[in-house]
């Protein structure tokens, strides 16, 4: 991509875009709290699961949690590039061909 290029997005759904990735974010924060609790249960002896289950429980919501940051980056790109409005021309005419009806 051209550094001097300037793309104009639909403000309302790059907005919808950016609100979404956020609350996925949020999402996959709190699986990362929950695998961290669980750690720090088992180091301080405050449950009663054995290590071995509770180090497995916490590995996947450690995993699920990078496996949500990856989605969440590939939609939000996807959302972004579907916001992207059609180029204009200096004339103000867009790039595809568009027919007006009278």
């Amino acid at each position: 991509m051209n550094d001097k290029e300037h793309f104009e997005y639909d403000v309302q759904r790059r907005a919808r875009a950016g609100t979404s990735a956020t609350l996925r974010a949020l999402v996959a924060g709190y699986l990362l709290y929950l695998a961290w609790q669980i750690v720090k249960g088992v180091r301080t002896g405050e449950t009663s699961m054995s290590p071995a289950v509770a180090y497995a429980a916490a590995a996947f919501f450690a995993i699920a949690a990078l496996a949500f940051v990856v989605y969440l980056i590939r939609r939000w790109r996807k959302e972004v590039e579907a916001a992207r409005l059609p180029a204009q021309t200096e004339t103000g005419e867009t790039d595809e061909t568009e027919q007006v009806e009278e």
